[in-house]
């Protein structure tokens, strides 16, 4: 649902799916109650368990899995509609640790935790209509939010990284991931993709390599891999005829990736056999 008409708050109850690599212009935060969740940012993978909370930098590329199910709140703040009050922060690199040592960034995480549960309330009673006025204070905890993330988490560019910086390489990169969400179940090569954005292959692979810590073909499918998935566990179609819809042409990578990613075949995962495992 939407928070202040900008902000988008969900929550998630026994939430089993896998999250392909995505990546947007809204700061994400993910505060786990109950479960298990691994996160992949950026190349970087994070196991979270309940309590866990953990920011998601605008323009990473990011991923989810979760096989045996959990509970979270999830909000997603996009950070064009709040340039004009992050002024000189808006150029900032947010660190993703949710494990951090650092006692500040410590404290802001638990303040964020907090925050997510009181916009949770205040949805709650802005549905219900019992407070007039929940609205205008669910914007302010938004603000709140951002205000925290952006002077406890956020550094200078030079010590963030260089993870989707550049304007030039976000716009390339936006192209490329259209089309490969509009063309994933078609066969795509490192050269049609490379031509998307008018770059050499090589160099286009090395750009995208640099700024999502995987290849092209490492991209391709696992979105593809997380299509077929999400049909294995919501519907009954044949998993050779799923392979056929999402462009998996490749059964041994397929049965390879399946069993790195899940922990157990497709025919015991869609039986419900609690063979998955979060590695």
């Amino acid at each position: 649902m939407n928070v202040s008409g900008k902000a988008h708050f969900e929550i998630f109850l026994n939430d089993k799916r896998f999250v392909a690599p995505h990546w947007h212009d809204s700061l994400e935060i993910i505060s786990l109650s109950e479960g298990e969740l691994l996160v992949s940012v950026d190349g970087r993978q994070y196991h979270l368990r309940g309590g866990d909370c953990i920011v998601l930098p605008p323009y990473s590329v990011h991923s989810a899995l979760s096989t045996s199910g959990n509970s979270a709140l999830l909000l997603q703040i996009p950070i064009g509609a709040f340039y004009d009050c992050l002024g000189s922060l808006a150029q900032a690199r947010v660190l993703c640790d949710p494990f951090t040592s650092d006692r500040a960034q410590q404290e802001c995480l638990t303040k964020v935790k907090n925050n997510l549960v009181r916009i949770m309330e205040l949805q709650a009673e802005l549905r219900a209509g019992t407070k007039p006025g929940a609205g205008l204070k669910c914007a302010g905890v938004v603000l709140d939010i951002l205000y925290d993330v952006y002077t406890e988490l956020a550094v200078s560019e030079e010590r963030g990284g260089n993870v989707l910086t550049s304007h030039k390489n976000r716009e390339r990169l936006s192209a490329v991931m259209a089309y490969t969400e509009a063309h994933y179940n078609e066969p795509i090569t490192l050269e049609e993709a490379a031509e998307r954005v008018h770059l050499q292959v090589n160099y286009f692979c090395h750009i995208f390599k640099e700024s999502t810590g995987m290849t092209y073909l490492q991209y391709l499918n696992e979105y593809r891999l997380g299509r077929i998935y999400q049909d294995l566990i919501e519907t009954e179609v044949p998993l050779k005829s799923l392979l056929e819809r999402h462009g998996f042409t490749n059964y041994k990578l397929f049965r390879r990736m399946f069993a790195d990613h899940f922990g157990t075949t497709p025919g015991k995962l869609r039986k419900g056999v609690s063979g998955g495992r979060i590695r």
